[in-house]
């Protein structure tokens, strides 16, 4: 990750009293999206293109054909436990993957990543990113079901146009999944453990992987809540 999107972290945790947020909700009709809190960084791509397309109650992300990530965490989000739900279109990608981000910290944080394209079509997976295994020079995306590597599921709705409402609730020292109102349910007991970050940020990411791949995904919607619902 950026040294800039750490200090990001670093002074929104510095400067915060924790507590439980306010709820946050964005449609996105304020082209400013700064101006509502978000900050945007790339993780991995060229720095001197533009990525992000502020539209009619939406974000349009274009990402090039080549590896490419952005991700976009909100300083009005803080909070120990929170559900986090996105809504976005998949309008068209070769091999784009879209994520949704809570409990952003300096050390790390955790990650629903949805599969739009390629090979992994249909698919999730959960993550926790470890800054210590970056510094290290290893992977810091460390897969919460490495048994099961991608999980797929007919609740994820795939092609050009696609759309999709996403949620993760990031709850204690659990992580619960829905994809379009549908809990998704891999192991017996439905969850994945999220007990090394207890506080941070949400937010989320559109990726694309490899080359002579490109996409488009718009961003509709988001809100990060207290309440479980």
């Amino acid at each position: 990750m950026r040294r800039n999107l750490l200090f990001f972290l670093m002074l929104v945790l510095c400067l915060s009293t924790l507590a439980v947020s306010a709820d946050f909700t964005d449609d996105f009709s304020d082209i400013d999206y700064a101006a509502n809190g978000w900050n945007s960084e790339l993780m991995f791509g060229k720095p001197d293109l533009d990525y992000i397309f502020p539209g009619r109650r939406m974000l349009s992300f274009r990402l090039p054909d080549y590896n490419t990530a952005i991700y976009m965490l909100n300083k009005n989000t803080l909070a120990e436990d929170s559900a986090v739900e996105v809504s976005f279109e998949n309008v068209f990608s070769n091999n784009g993957e879209f994520g949704i981000v809570c409990r952003a910290q300096e050390d790390g944080w955790y990650e629903l990543r949805i599969y739009l394209s390629g090979p992994e079509a249909g698919s999730y997976a959960v993550y926790r990113y470890e800054t210590a295994l970056r510094e290290e020079g290893k992977n810091p995306f460390v897969c919460l079901h490495p048994t099961l590597n991608h999980i797929y599921t007919r609740s994820l709705k795939t092609g050009l146009n696609a759309k999709n409402t996403v949620k993760m609730l990031c709850e204690g020292d659990e992580i619960r999944i829905y994809i379009n109102g549908n809990e998704m349910k891999p192991f017996r007991n439905s969850r994945f453990y999220a007990g090394e970050f207890q506080t941070g940020l949400s937010g989320f990411s559109v990726w694309t992987q490899g080359p002579r791949n490109d996409a488009e995904i718009n961003v509709t919607s988001f809100r990060s809540i207290f309440e479980t619902e």
